[in-house]
């Protein structure tokens, strides 16, 4: 059986050791936050002293981390994955990055005879995770069978970057979707109607988070808030033109700016509220 070497144990990163020790595969685990680390462990899993620890113990190296940023420490730094990894490793970064850092270290893993795919996910409720996967077939195949442990429906989708293309465009559509739901809601409190109304009665799919207003836990808002930039990015750098994107970037702006850190998504709900408030 694979062993397997997970860094970065997040929410998500969380998730993926539970379906991973679950299906018995041997996991060593590495994370800034000590108490993250101190909890896995006692689930099953071996800590790891360093990024050249958990690659020499690990035949499938998994990243679940914020963004490109960080990824290319954890790859590039002194001691990092590129300065231990051995032919024949297979690193799978399900992280949200720009695509230019996963066809950057596929090139990278590919020169040392190891490989790289791009595998971001989006979540769907109960049923779980979507893994969208940019790489080489033969990549793809190596990791397979850990892409159907960690999801409910995985597809490779194109060469390397393609998984985080596909990322960045189901970005948008939950966010735009999300500034719509918002807007009406809002609306509806202007006409003097129950909000409600557009779930209960219309059957749109309102989040119930829009009628309590409580958008606590989570830090989602942020993540979101960086996807769309990279969204931006990579419209400037294909030509895509994206205006309802480009305004709901900006909105995710505006709430970042003046709400909590801690907040999911439903959160720029409170933008609608202070235009319509004239607070």
């Amino acid at each position: 059986m694979k062993r397997i070497g997970l860094i970065g144990l997040g929410n998500i990163g969380s998730y993926y050791s539970g379906k991973l020790m679950d299906a018995k595969y041997p996991l060593t685990v590495l994370d800034v936050n000590k108490e993250k680390q101190d909890c896995i462990v006692k689930m099953g899993a071996v800590a790891a002293k360093s990024l050249t620890d958990i690659v020499l113990n690990s035949d499938i190296i998994i990243l679940s981390l914020p963004n490109s940023e960080v990824v290319e420490n954890i790859m590039d730094c002194k001691d990092g994955i590129l300065a231990s990894i051995k032919e024949g490793q297979l690193i799978i970064d399900t992280s949200t990055c720009r695509p230019s850092t996963a066809i950057k270290y596929d090139k990278l893993c590919s020169e040392k005879k190891a490989g790289f795919i791009d595998s971001p996910l989006t979540w769907r409720g109960a049923a779980g995770q979507i893994l969208m996967v940019g790489g080489s077939d033969e990549n793809f195949a190596k990791g397979e069978e850990i892409l159907k442990c960690l999801s409910y429906k995985y597809r490779h989708v194109g060469p390397s970057g393609c998984g985080q293309y596909l990322k960045m465009i189901n970005q948008a559509i939950l966010a735009n979707q999300l500034a719509v739901n918002c807007e009406a809601v809002e609306m509806s409190k202007k006409c003097q109607l129950d909000p409600k109304l557009l779930g209960e009665f219309l059957e749109f799919n309102i989040p119930e988070a829009l009628y309590t207003e409580k958008y606590e836990g989570g830090g989602h808002l942020v993540l979101h808030y960086k996807d769309l930039g990279y969204l931006l990015e990579i419209a400037h750098d294909v030509g895509a033109s994206i205006p309802i994107s480009s305004i709901v970037h900006e909105i995710f702006k505006a709430t970042k700016l003046y709400g909590e850190p801690n907040w999911f998504q439903l959160g720029i709900q409170t933008y609608y509220k202070r235009l319509n408030s004239g607070e």
